[in-house]
């Protein structure tokens, strides 16, 4: 009987021995399949020129501000031409948020790329009131999760909505 009680102990311990040396090595196994599944989905989240183009034509559509068309179409020129792309890495950021922003208030293929890393619900809620969202993120300064989250339920969208939208226009972003 005292020897069951020791084989279970040095089984226990083995187990524990086990676990603890393969549960940071899996838990690192999974933070590389995260990173490289959310470095894809940034990607796939980068508006190419096809996108940038229909953008503008539903901002012309919409009678937006001719200049920030002007800006979106040189963006889509950039997107076009890889030599001319080097340079754009440093106003990306600027960039990024104009069109989130002009994609959320007016539509298109790109938005249904960003809609597409949502919820349907939150993805309904957007279609229905993209103005509102747009209008809400526009003049956040610092951009992240939570200060665009804030933004929105302060200005009325539901925090579950806020949230997961959030996370998707950072997934952009980011």
């Amino acid at each position: 009987m005292k020897q069951n009680h020791i084989r279970i102990a040095a089984a226990t311990a083995m187990t524990a021995v086990a676990f603890g040396v393969a549960a940071p090595a899996a838990s690192a196994v999974q933070t590389h399949r995260n990173l490289s599944a959310a470095s894809q989905s940034a990607e796939a989240l980068r508006p190419t020129a096809g996108d940038v183009r229909d953008l503008i034509a539903r901002m012309r559509a919409d009678g937006a501000d001719a200049n920030q068309i002007r800006e979106f179409e040189q963006y889509a020129k950039q997107l076009e031409n890889p030599a001319a792309r080097k340079g754009s890495e440093r106003i990306w950021g600027t960039v990024a948020r104009k069109l989130i922003v002009a994609g959320i208030r007016h539509g298109g293929t790109w938005l249904g790329k960003i809609l597409g890393k949502v919820h349907k619900k939150t993805g309904d809620f957007v279609k229905r009131n993209g103005g509102k969202v747009a209008d809400a993120i526009e003049d956040v300064e610092g951009w992240s999760e939570t200060a665009l989250t804030i933004a929105m339920v302060k200005a009325g969208v539901p925090t579950d909505i806020a949230k997961d939208l959030a996370h998707a226009i950072m997934l952009f972003v980011g």
